[in-house]
């Protein structure tokens, strides 16, 4: 399978050098542009590392403000990385409007409040989803998961009970400490420009492509 003549040409945009100094405000900004061209632009890669061994995979980010949010199942593959390496990084790639994000931080568990309240903002056929759903352990068959999603749905109809929370359903918040904004530019001159928090001072910097 030959794919290395594929190539996108990238135009010239707006330049990312600017006087901003605070690169979440930064990452709000661009985040907001996304949002009104990107089809999902809170997904997100996240990766870990175990051992030394990186995983990644596609996630959901849920809240924005000085920490990003997102939440899991904390016996997950990625949350067992999380248990034992609390650094983690996470990239927006935004094809619409040639841009990528790249963020390094340290991964903090939510409050059970926090993570209570969110899990009930979402539809009750995700809740339950999250409660039949033991991530990444292996299933004799996709079936099964099928039946036990329909009994504990069951379960809970009369008169609408509350599902549960499960015990092993979590959010993490991830403090940036380097956070990288990218922009494709003509004849692969990208644009790149870097945040590297030192104590509580961002330093910028700009990269070659």
């Amino acid at each position: 399978m030959k794919i290395s003549l594929q190539r996108k040409e990238y135009k010239n945009s707006k330049s990312i050098f600017d006087q901003e100094s605070n690169p979440l405000k930064k990452f709000k900004n661009w985040y907001k542009e996304a949002e009104k061209k990107v089809l999902e632009p809170n997904a997100f890669t996240l990766s870990t590392s175990y051992k030394n061994k990186p995983s990644s995979r596609m996630m959901l980010l849920k809240g924005i403000d000085e920490k990003l949010i997102f939440f899991t199942n904390k016996i997950s593959r990625k949350g067992k990385d999380i248990a034992s390496n609390k650094f983690a990084s996470m990239v927006f790639w935004w094809k619409e409007i040639d841009k990528q994000v790249r963020i390094e931080g340290k991964l903090k568990e939510l409050p059970k409040k926090d993570t209570s309240k969110y899990f009930y903002s979402r539809p009750r056929q995700s809740q339950i989803a999250a409660l039949v759903s033991i991530q990444s352990s292996k299933l004799h068959s996709y079936n099964d998961l099928i039946l036990e999603f329909k009994r504990i749905e069951k379960k809970y109809s009369k008169n609408n009970e509350k599902i549960p929370l499960p015990k092993f359903w979590t959010g993490y918040t991830l403090d940036p400490k380097l956070i990288e904004f990218w922009q494709g530019g003509n004849c692969r001159l990208h644009q790149r420009l870097e945040f590297k928090k030192n104590k509580n001072r961002w330093i910028k910097s700009v990269l070659a492509p």
